[in-house]
């Protein structure tokens, strides 16, 4: 989430972005080339974490590669796409930095990783299933250590949360490119 916004926040601040309104690229080429190189990027650390996990520690992985590529895959676009909105809506790399690390924080006490979700307030158990770490951790785990999950929706939930994020995301960057 943190890369992603900076590297989108830096590319406005040092004006790449003013070369990108006048080049033949799209908002969504742009929106696309950071998805794509970050989420590459991020699937190799995941892959490693995962190899890490199963081969060093011996946690057992009971669940089928696919279905555990597809959770990572959907995860990572879903915090990809949750970045680049930080990025759209940030004014610099300072104020990118701090909306991100609010997100860490509440991806780390509100996901499900630390306390129980059903423990939480309704309202509060409604902003830790907006994040999609809740959904990652929850589908991760259940493939991981049980080899398959009843919460099928959740795959759904990280598609979604990636489609409105990544939408409002081009809406703000189109919107801020197309400005004279």
């Amino acid at each position: 989430v943190t890369l992603v916004a900076l590297s989108l926040v830096r590319e406005r601040t040092t004006g790449v972005i003013e070369l990108f309104r006048i080049a033949p690229v799209s908002t969504g080429e742009v929106l696309a080339g950071k998805v794509l190189a970050f989420g590459l990027l991020g699937s190799g650390i995941a892959f490693i974490t995962i190899a890490l996990l199963v081969y060093g520690f011996g946690v057992p992985m009971l669940g089928s590669e696919a279905a555990i590529a597809a959770t990572v895959i959907l995860l990572l676009v879903a915090s990809l796409g949750l970045g680049l909105l930080i990025a759209v809506v940030s004014d610099s790399e300072r104020q990118a930095v701090q909306l991100s690390l609010l997100v860490l924080l509440a991806s780390v006490f509100f996901s499900g990783f630390v306390l129980a979700i059903d423990q939480f307030t309704e309202p509060v158990r409604v902003i830790a299933y907006m994040l999609p770490v809740t959904h990652g951790i929850r589908l991760l785990q259940d493939l991981l250590l049980r080899g398959s999950t009843t919460a099928t929706w959740e795959f759904a939930a990280l598609a979604a949360i990636a489609a409105v994020t990544l939408v409002a995301a081009w809406l703000l960057l189109r919107r801020s490119m197309t400005r004279a």
